[in-house]
């Protein structure tokens, strides 16, 4: 518990969170030759939202670069000389269907379903796949916890929660051993993430030289994947990170941050 608390300390120290108050990113604002803060939003709405508060102020974009959390891990990639391209939805789905007939069919255990879970409804396993990797990022001690999380319950929702996991575990897995590229845009988060801790943080630098802060705004949750990269940041980089959680669950989500940081190796997978 000692070592966990100290470790979380380390790493906030330069993290500064926030519910609303976006109004301290338009107080930065200010004219210069080079970005030094950049604005990271998952939804474009958001960014644009910002773009267009500093219009009406008619303050200075000079300070600030824009991007989602997908278009900086690729940036990052880019600057270490490592693949930056992801399969797109329709061919992951298109591999979704042929791994599942794969399942059905091999020599191994048929993989179990959850209840109400057709083998041949890609779309919907697709989902799962996604919803698991928001959770865990696929990541040891993160899985870890779900298994025990899902043995402390009543049955037949025990069994259930374990398939689930079991299913996007075997379709994430396959995927992987199926295409170069990365599984998804979240695995290119994945990638920087574990391209960041292991250059120790000179990929970073490489990609984005001036930048001082990262502010990361528009939350309303906040995904493993994406607080993994921010972990691997704090932890090899000098740089600030801001965080922004949207009104109602901003509070909640401050409680939680402290978990999703205890974790050894932000970026690594169960597959390794």
């Amino acid at each position: 518990m000692g070592d966990a608390y100290v470790r979380h300390q380390e790493l906030t120290k330069r993290l500064t969170l926030h519910v609303g108050d976006e109004e301290h990113l338009f107080e930065r604002a200010r004219c210069c030759s080079q970005p030094t803060e950049l604005v990271v939003a998952p939804v474009e709405l958001h960014r644009r939202n910002v773009q267009r508060r500093l219009r009406e102020r008619n303050a200075p974009k000079d300070a600030f670069a824009f991007d989602d959390p997908e278009g900086v891990s690729k940036g990052i990639l880019s600057a270490a000389g490592e693949p930056n391209k992801a399969i797109d939805r329709i061919d992951r789905l298109a591999q979704v269907r042929s791994i599942l007939t794969e399942l059905a069919e091999g020599d191994m255990d048929p993989l179990s379903l959850p209840p109400g879970v057709s083998s041949h409804d890609s779309r919907y396993i697709e989902q799962i796949r996604t919803e698991v990797e928001a959770v865990t990022n696929f990541h040891p001690e993160r899985i870890e916890v779900w298994k025990h999380a899902a043995d402390g319950l009543y049955a037949p929702i025990d069994s259930e929660t374990g398939e689930i996991l079991n299913l996007a575990l075997a379709v994430e897995r396959r995927l992987q051993n199926r295409t170069a590229k990365a599984t998804s845009e979240t695995d290119l988060v994945r990638r920087a993430t574990r391209t960041i801790v292991s250059s120790s943080g000179s990929a970073w630098t490489e990609a984005y030289p001036e930048i001082e802060r990262v502010t990361l705004l528009g939350l309303s949750g906040l995904s493993a994947p994406h607080a993994d990269l921010l972990h691997a940041l704090l932890a090899t980089t000098s740089i600030d990170v801001h965080v922004h959680f949207r009104e109602g669950s901003g509070a909640y989500l401050k409680r939680r941050m402290p978990a999703l940081l205890d974790i050894e190796g932000p970026g690594q997978v169960v597959f390794e």
